[in-house]
């Protein structure tokens, strides 16, 4: 899901109640709700972005220690292969 997006579309669609010239008891509800949406969603994009960085470094461990695997192999144009792949990631 899109975070971001989702917040710019809620803060958009909040618009008519936020900037309510007398506002009402419905307003005042919806902007309760929309304002714990918005932090709702920068909660869970922070969070998305924190478990992106975890996938990278984990991914990038892992193709580490097959790399270090593939050097144990005896020299040949195969093993180059594998590492050549490899390091185009």
């Amino acid at each position: 899901m899109n975070f971001n997006k989702l917040n710019s579309d809620l803060y958009q669609l909040s618009s008519q109640h936020r900037f309510s010239k007398d506002p009402n008891a419905f307003d005042k509800g919806y902007m309760k709700v929309s304002e714990w949406l918005a932090d709702m969603c920068f909660y869970y994009e922070k969070k998305r972005k924190a478990q992106e960085v975890a996938d990278e470094a984990e991914f990038l461990s892992l193709i580490e220690k097959h790399r270090e695997k593939i050097l144990e192999l005896k020299d040949s144009e195969y093993r180059r292969g594998l590492l050549k792949a490899l390091s185009e990631v």
